[in-house]
């Protein structure tokens, strides 16, 4: 009888097909999460089997309870958030998919004219965008960008961008933030001469709260500073820069 991969439904490839132990199902080994460079010397056994059998608060990956996990909303395996492929620094909001029940599942597509409440712009991030995108493109002031960085930097939630981040304390950072900024990059910048415009300021500071929001939660110190200091920027740019058009 001829075996199928059950992810793929593809036979061939035999010498990289295994058969799962308990239920005789086959897997390629490319097909499963994550995949296996060689065929298991030891027992194997398929994911459900294994979720079948496995406690709840045991990482489907390693083995190892405990630790910050993350649970698929649909076939409710744990994953430790540093097992996933690639590795998530983050808990995500609402419910999760792992990459297998992901793969089958349909996107949703949203009625022509329907807005979530996920898109109504409440929260204060949203917010802060909304008033980034309705910016104008401006010239190039340094007076007024060194005033304004000068006046971000003593802001009480300046703390954790005032320089980078310490790659000895935290290396996994520069694994998931591929762009990292800070302020004391930017001003070495702007005295370097590096801007252009206004604009070219924006996006780099801008960047140090993107950076942030997707390495650490909202709810954390650093994420709420982020949030408060990403929101008082949008504020202060539109503010000084529409009174020096005014002016002009």
């Amino acid at each position: 009888m001829k075996v199928f991969c059950q992810v793929c439904c593809k036979g061939g490839a035999d010498h990289l097909l295994l058969l799962c132990d308990s239920c005789d199902r086959g897997f390629h080994t490319y097909c499963c999460t994550p995949p296996l460079d060689a065929i298991p010397a030891d027992d194997w056994y398929c994911m459900k089997c294994v979720t079948n059998n496995i406690p709840d608060d045991q990482c489907i990956v390693c083995g190892s309870k405990g630790g910050k996990q993350l649970g698929c909303s649909k076939c409710h395996r744990n994953f430790h958030l540093t097992c996933l492929v690639p590795p998530v620094y983050k808990l995500p909001r609402g419910d999760w998919q792992c990459g297998t029940c992901s793969k089958l599942t349909p996107a949703k597509r949203e009625p022509q004219g329907q807005t979530s409440s996920s898109k109504r712009g409440r929260s204060r991030g949203r917010k802060c965008e909304d008033i980034s995108r309705n910016r104008k493109p401006s010239t190039f002031n340094p007076d007024l960008c060194t005033a304004l960085l000068d006046e971000l930097k003593t802001h009480h939630c300046a703390w954790p961008f005032l320089s980078p981040v310490d790659r000895q304390q935290f290396p996994e950072y520069y694994k998931y933030i591929k762009h990292p900024m800070d302020f004391d990059t930017i001003t070495k910048k702007l005295s370097g001469g590096k801007y252009l415009s206004n604009d070219d300021l924006h996006k780099d500071i801008k960047l140090i709260f993107t950076n942030c929001h997707k390495f650490n939660e909202d709810e954390s110190e650093v994420g709420q500073a982020g949030l408060t200091m990403s929101c008082y920027f949008d504020k202060r740019f539109n503010e000084v820069f529409s009174a020096a058009r005014t002016r002009s």
